[in-house]
């Protein structure tokens, strides 16, 4: 029998330590984006929000500061490629590192399929797709060239399972499934890991915008949960937290799932 590697004193104690770390959180004024920016500076990190909702990301940034942590804004369109390789290289630039990137800026619209008006069919790949592509392609570059960095993607129960009334967004969060899967597979000898996140249906702002119509789908997906609610934002730093941190240095490529139970129906 062999012997088993070695464990360094105090080893489990720095595995979820992110002091010190840049993060850049995308959607970072509303819902998943500012809960999440909100964990990491608590943690220590340093934050940049990044979002086109200034007003959204003044109370976020407001809240980490009441709180003792370090935020930035940043105004990002993410499905501007130019803008999005500008904050990277303004961001590396000022930080000397980009260790984080969290792609959670999203949108949704709830239509019948016959229905679904081609602008906003567009607007959700263009915004959930695209500009999950273009951050990871900006930010990822800079990581893979400092030889480590963690990416971590909102994806979705809908990256795997369809319900009513979401197929742009179905659509999108399939894709970028896949898009975290291919850069796990292209960069994981460089050092940067790609992950995601796949919420139920979650309260935030955008949700409870669409009124009826997401109600229609929630009440689908809460049928299929082990406790029939939505899901809050807060609830998924912890996941959040794991994956950027060197507590998760073995996974790459997944999508760890936040969604009490819908995906084991």
């Amino acid at each position: 029998m062999t012997d088993e590697p070695s464990v360094p004193a105090n080893y489990a104690k720095t595995l979820f330590d992110l002091e010190g770390r840049v993060a850049v959180v995308t959607g970072a004024g509303s819902g998943l984006g500012a809960a999440m920016a909100i964990g990491y500076a608590q943690v220590g990190v340093d934050v940049v929000l990044a979002d086109i909702n200034m007003e959204g990301m003044e109370a976020t940034r407001a809240t980490i500061a009441e709180q003792g942590g370090k935020a930035e804004i940043q105004k990002l369109d993410v499905t501007d490629r130019a803008a999005c390789f500008a904050l990277a290289d303004k961001v590396a630039a000022s930080r000397g590192h980009v260790d984080i990137l969290v792609n959670s800026a999203g949108s949704a619209f709830r239509s019948p399929a016959e229905e679904f008006p081609e602008e906003k069919f567009n607007f959700i790949l263009d915004l959930n797709l695209k500009g999950t592509y273009f951050c990871c392609q900006a930010f990822g570059g800079k990581m893979l060239k400092q030889g480590k960095g963690s990416v971590i993607n909102i994806a979705s129960i809908g990256s795997f399972t369809a319900y009513p009334w979401a197929s742009a967004y179905l659509a999108s969060k399939g894709g970028v499934l896949q898009v975290t899967k291919a850069l796990a597979l292209e960069w994981r000898d460089r050092g940067v890991r790609v992950n995601g996140i796949g919420p139920t249906l979650m309260e935030s702002p955008l949700t409870k915008a669409a009124g009826q119509k997401t109600s229609i789908t929630a009440d689908f997906i809460k049928a299929r949960m082990l406790r029939p609610r939505l899901g809050l934002p807060r609830e998924l730093i912890g996941t959040a937290i794991f994956l950027a941190s060197d507590a998760s240095e073995l996974v790459t490529g997944h999508i760890v799932m936040c969604d009490d139970g819908y995906m084991t129906q």
